[in-house]
């Protein structure tokens, strides 16, 4: 939705990193079982989804979205159509299909394209899409929405737009809320390090939305070394109200064997009185050794804060970091860790990699705590099981893993950046 609303490894390196790690092994986790749900058809269906979870409602319906397809007269590159929104829902017997409905085709135009993640309110769908709206920009600015299930079953959801962005740099990705029902996210700045934004419903249930921005980062000065980080990746609450997050660029800025910045770990703390600034503070710059987030974070129960880099799973405790799984390319081990990690209640972690494994076509993994040892859950095979599980994972009733590929799962769609083949899938790992 904004520059910074999504991750996402520059194609170069994708392309490297896919290439050289295409290794097999002889072992694999048992015990676990992986379920393709859906197979995307392009056209109408949608293709590509792309980096952000699936939710859940509480019948244990599975929702997303895709980039692409869908319908619509967009055109993105090689790719067409304006993105769409899915629900699978369960078989009514064990074993049986599942069963794709739409839930909205973006059309283009006011009714904008590139939908983000959605997230779920009181039995309602919320999301963002990066074009669309009446802002000032080309096609719009993009808008958040809200999306109303029928009363009853196969009739039409209906779509609401609760705020457009008057501009490019008021952008704001969404990836967190407070009991209040205000949103927090990522966007852009007209310095081009991006920024933390706010957005308020109105206070009488009627009337416009408020967009505030609460803090712009300024990255590294030049002929600096240091600075407070530069492309955050979202933000999550802490148990105090802070607000916290990563950079993927900033921090600490390598002047030496051809320069490079590395990235942050930082905290936003509330003011004590409303209206004043919030401020951040920079807990953790990484280095050379750790290359540079790719990921949000999550937070446990005592505060450990959890991320992922390029190479390396993370956790971030009482002022020190310390890495939790290095991702060795050694087979069967997951390598090239994506959308970071999610946490249960016993403090294990769960995540997807882009390569390793089995057929070196990416994974699904377990961190065990204390120890966080790699347990892969589930070795992707291309082909119709799906490759590339790029988007975080969300975790159900019971353990269950849901997840999407962004490409596999049939003989379509022609993925030009990974030059693999197949729309993608949507896929549940039963533990």
């Amino acid at each position: 939705m904004g520059e910074f609303t999504s991750f996402r490894i520059p194609n170069g390196r994708r392309q490297a990193l896919v290439a050289a790690l295409m290794f097999a092994s002889d072992a694999i986790a048992a015990g676990q079982t992986e379920t393709i749900l859906h197979v995307f058809q392009a056209g109408n269906d949608g293709y590509f989804p792309e980096g952000y979870p699936v939710v859940l409602d509480s019948a244990g319906n599975v929702y997303g979205t895709t980039t692409y397809g869908g319908g619509g007269n967009c055109t993105f590159n090689v790719y067409t159509g304006c993105g769409m929104i899915y629900q699978i829902t369960p078989p009514a017997q064990p074993g049986g299909a599942w069963t794709e409905n739409i839930v909205w085709q973006f059309q283009g135009g006011i009714d904008g394209a590139i939908p983000g993640g959605l997230w779920l309110r009181n039995g309602k769908l919320y999301g963002g899409a990066g074009t669309g709206g009446s802002g000032a920009c080309s096609g719009g600015c993009g808008y958040i929405f809200e999306l109303t299930p029928p009363a009853s079953p196969g009739r039409s959801w209906t779509k609401m737009p609760l705020h457009d962005f008057p501009t490019a740099e008021s952008e704001c990705g969404i990836t967190a809320f407070d009991a209040a029902g205000n949103y927090y996210g990522v966007g852009p700045s007209r310095n081009g390090n991006g920024s933390v934004c706010k957005l308020a419903p109105p206070s009488t249930g009627s009337g416009s939305w408020k967009g505030e921005t609460l803090y712009v980062f300024k990255g590294v000065a030049r002929g600096e070394n240091f600075g407070d980080g530069s492309g955050p990746l979202g933000v999550t609450f802490d148990s105090q109200g802070n607000l916290w997050g990563a950079t993927y660029y900033g921090g600490y800025c390598q002047r030496f064997q051809g320069g490079s910045c590395f990235g942050t770990i930082f905290e936003l703390t509330p003011p004590a009185e409303a209206g004043n600034p919030w401020s951040e503070t920079v807990n953790y710059r990484f280095s050379n050794r750790d290359e540079n987030p790719s990921s949000g974070v999550v937070i446990d129960k005592a505060g450990a804060v959890y991320g992922i880099t390029y190479v390396e799973a993370y956790k971030f405790s009482d002022g020190a970091l310390t890495v939790i799984d290095g991702f060795s390319d050694i087979p069967p081990n997951g390598y090239a860790p994506t959308g970071g990690v999610i946490l249960d209640g016993a403090g294990n972690l769960y995540g997807t990699t882009g390569a390793g494994g089995e057929f070196g076509d990416g994974t699904v993994y377990k961190l065990t705590a204390p120890t966080y040892s790699q347990r892969i859950l589930h070795s992707f095979a291309a082909g119709t099981d799906g490759w590339n599980p790029e988007g975080p994972l969300t975790l159900g009733p019971d353990g269950v893993l849901y997840g999407t590929t962004q490409i596999g799962g049939n003989q379509g769609c022609l993925q030009y950046e990974l030059g693999g083949i197949g729309c993608g899938t949507v896929f549940e790992v039963v533990q």
